[in-house]
C-alpha cells in the first residue's frame, strides 16, 4: 500500500550479497520458551543472535538488519523462530512483516568489518539492545540447526481487539550462495528494554560465533496452519 504507490515490489527479492555475523549462545529453556508465540515449544537450549548488512539486493533498498533466532516445535515438526527482528529501512520493515508475518522494528544498526574482527550493535529508543563481536579463530562450534524457519502471522482486528489475521507461515531461501565462511570467537551483551526484552535471557554462555557472506533469493513461503482469531496481547508500555 498504496496501489498508486506501493512501498515495495512483489516477490521475490535476490539478495546478492550480504555479510552476516551469528553468535550461539546456551541460556535457560524456561525463559527462552517465554519469547516465543504461545503455539510454539522450545525445542533446544541454543540460541542465534545475529547482525548482517546487505550490499546489493534486487528488489529492496540495501539495509541492515540483527535479531535473535530461538529453536521451537510445532506440532512435532522442529524449527527456529525469528522471535526478535530489527531493521533500518521501512520496506524492509513492511515487507518483511506483511509478507512474511516477521517482527521487525526499525533500529539503529552498524556492521563494522576491521580485518577477521567485526562488530554488530543495535540500538532501538535509545537502549543498546544488541552488542556483538567475533574474532577469526581456528574453533570448533556445535552449530545448531535453525531452519526451517517457522513464524506465526498475526494482525490486530479493525473493529475489535481480536485478530483478523492469525497464521502459522514457514518462508523459503532459494539459491542459497555462499561466498565466504569462518568460525570464531564471540561476546554478547545487551542493555535492559521493556519494549524489546532480549536481554531477559542473560547470563548466558557464548559458545562462539561465525561470519558468513554470501547471497539468496527470498520468494513466497507457504501457511501451515489457520489459527483461531483470538485476542491480541498489547504492551503495557512503562
Amino acid at each position: 500500500m498504496p496501489e498508486y504507490a506501493p512501498l515495495y515490489p512483489s516477490l521475490p527479492y535476490i539478495y546478492k550479497d550480504y555479510e552476516k555475523i551469528s553468535i550461539y549462545a546456551k541460556g535457560n529453556p524456561e525463559i527462552m520458551k517465554t519469547l516465543l508465540p504461545a503455539e510454539f515449544e522450545i525445542a533446544g537450549d541454543v540460541f542465534e543472535v545475529f547482525v548482517l548488512q546487505n550490499h546489493d539486493i534486487e528488489g529492496l533498498d540495501n539495509y541492515a538488519e540483527g535479531g535473535l533466532i530461538i529453536p521451537c516445535r510445532y506440532k512435532g515438526q522442529k524449527g527456529a523462530v525469528m522471535a526478535f527482528e530489527y531493521v533500518d529501512s521501512d520496506d524492509a520493515l513492511c515487507a518483511g512483516r506483511e509478507i512474511g508475518g516477521y517482527p521487525k522494528k526499525l533500529g539503529e544498526i552498524k556492521f563494522v568489518k576491521e580485518g577477521t574482527r567485526i562488530i554488530g550493535e543495535l540500538k532501538r529508543k535509545g537502549k543498546q539492545i544488541i552488542n556483538v563481536s567475533l574474532d577469526k579463530k581456528e574453533k570448533e562450534i556445535e552449530i545448531p540447526v535453525l531452519f526451517p524457519r517457522p513464524q506465526v502471522k498475526r494482525m490486530p482486528g479493525v473493529e475489535t481487539n481480536a485478530t483478523d489475521l492469525n497464521l502459522v507461515i514457514q518462508n523459503e531461501f532459494y539459491e542459497v550462495i555462499t561466498k565466504e565462511e569462518w568460525l570464531g570467537e564471540a561476546a554478547l551483551e545487551w542493555e535492559e528494554s521493556d519494549q524489546d526484552p532480549l536481554s531477559l535471557l542473560g547470563p548466558i554462555e557464548v559458545l562462539g560465533g561465525k561470519y558468513v557472506r554470501g547471497g539468496f533469493t527470498l520468494d513466497h513461503g507457504k501457511v501451515i496452519d489457520r489459527l483461531p482469531l483470538t485476542e491480541v496481547a498489547h504492551l503495557a508500555i512503562k
